[in-house]
C-alpha cells in the first residue's frame, strides 16, 4: 500500500530510522503550469511557494531516506511544501509522473535512459515525457546469501530460490544480464520479487537462498536483518562487470567496503555494479517550482549532507552530470550556478 506523508512525518519516521544506520557509515502536489519558460529570478527562489510531492521507494530503502533528507532541508528553507510518497521504485515513479498523481521522481540512470528512449523496458511502453532535474548518488548492485549457504560465487545460484529484486524496479532487467553473464537464466531459478526488507527476512528464515537488490550503502532494510544473521556478498568477476558495461554504459564499475554491514563476512571490498540514482520530472512541470527546488536543494546541501552515506555522496560537481535532458528549470539553476556552461 502505497503511503503519501507529509515531510514533518517522513523526516521523522527516516531520521528515526536512520539512527540506527548512520553509525555504520497526501498525495496531491503541485498544480503544474504546463512547463514552459521560467521567470523567477534567483532572489525569488526562497519565495515560490506550493506542494511537490515527490515518490521515492519502499520506506526501508535508500530512495526514501534521501528523498525524506532533502525534502525536509527544501521545505525548511523556503515556503514549497515537499510531500515524500513512498512507492515501489523507479518505474513507478516514471508511471506516477506521466499520470500527474507525483511532480518530482527519484529513479536510477538506467531508468531513466530508458523511459526517456523507449528502450529496454520500455519497448513496448514507447518514449515517457520526462526530464532530469539531478543527479544525486550511485547506487550499488548487493548481490547477499547467508554465511552458512556455503554459496561463493554467483555461478552457483542455479537451481536456487532467487530474489531478483523488487517488482516495479528498473534494474530488473540488469540483473537478468548479470545472471545471463554467468550463463543462467531466469528458467534456471526459482525467481522471487521482493523488497529490501522482505528478501533481506526471507533469507535470514532460509525462504530464498540469495538476493539480487540495488541500493545505496547501507541499505536500512538489509542492515536490520545483518545486525542478527551472518550474510556474505557475491562479487561480480571483472569479466562480468566489462560484459555488462559494454552493453549498458550506465552501469558503471564499482565496490562495496568490507564491514558496511554488521555480521558481513566479507574481509575485503565487493566488486559490483552501480547506477547513478537521479531526480526526474514530468516534462509538464512547472519550471518555476522545479528551478526553486533544485536551487533549494544544493543551498541546503550542508544541512543534510550527513544523513547518510548516500546523501555524502550529493555534490555540485556531480549533480549536473546529465543522462536524459535537464528540465529548464533545473538547467537554469546550474547555468547561474557555474555548473553548466
Amino acid at each position: 500500500m502505497k503511503k503519501c506523508l507529509s515531510l514533518m512525518l517522513a523526516a521523522a519516521l527516516s531520521l528515526s530510522l536512520l539512527a540506527g544506520c548512520s553509525n555504520g557509515g497526501g498525495a496531491g502536489g503541485a498544480e503544474g503550469n504546463g512547463g514552459g519558460s521560467s521567470s523567477t529570478s534567483a532572489g525569488d527562489a526562497y519565495s515560490v511557494s506550493g506542494n511537490l510531492t515527490l515518490g521515492t521507494a519502499s520506506s526501508t530503502g535508500t530512495f526514501y531516506y534521501v528523498g525524506a533528507a532533502i525534502g525536509n532541508a527544501v521545505t525548511k528553507a523556503g515556503k514549497l511544501n515537499v510531500l515524500v510518497q513512498a512507492t515501489s521504485g523507479s518505474n513507478e515513479n516514471v508511471a506516477m509522473a506521466q499520470s500527474g498523481d507525483i511532480d518530482l521522481g527519484m529513479a536510477n540512470c538506467d531508468a531513466l535512459y530508458a523511459a526517456y528512449n523507449g528502450t529496454m523496458s520500455y519497448a513496448d511502453a514507447g518514449k515517457q515525457d520526462i526530464e532530469q532535474v539531478a543527479a544525486l548518488y550511485e547506487s550499488q548492485l548487493h548481490v547477499f546469501v547467508t554465511e552458512k549457504s556455503g554459496i561463493q560465487d554467483i555461478s552457483e545460484l542455479k537451481g536456487k530460490k532467487v530474489c531478483v529484486g523488487s517488482q516495479g524496479t528498473s534494474y530488473l532487467f540488469i540483473n537478468e544480464a548479470i545472471l545471463n553473464a554467468y550463463g543462467i537464466t531466469l528458467d534456471d531459478i526459482q525467481p522471487f520479487y521482493m523488497s529490501y526488507a522482505e528478501s533481506a527476512e526471507a533469507l535470514a528464515n532460509g525462504d530464498i537462498d540469495a538476493a539480487f537488490q540495488t541500493g545505496g550503502y547501507p541499505i536500512a532494510g538489509i542492515q536490520q536483518y545483518a545486525a542478527s544473521t551472518a550474510f556474505r556478498m557475491l562479487p561480480l568477476s571483472e569479466e562480468v562487470i566489462q560484459t555488462v558495461n559494454a552493453e549498458y554504459p550506465f552501469a558503471k564499475p564499482s565496490v562495496i567496503p568490507a564491514g558496511i554491514y554488521e555480521n558481513q563476512s566479507n574481509d575485503s571490498e565487493v566488486s559490483t555494479l552501480s547506477y547513478m540514482t537521479c531526480l526526474f520530472c514530468s516534462s509538464k512541470a512547472d519550471d518555476d517550482k522545479v528551478y526553486a527546488f533544485t536551487k533549494l536543494m544544493m543551498e541546503t546541501l550542508d544541512q543534510y549532507k550527513d544523513t547518510n552515506g548516500s546523501t555524502a555522496q550529493i555534490s555540485p560537481e556531480t549533480v549536473a552530470t546529465q543522462y536524459i535532458p535537464f528540465n529548464a528549470g533545473a538547467e537554469r539553476y546550474y547555468k547561474e550556478a557555474g555548473l553548466l556552461p
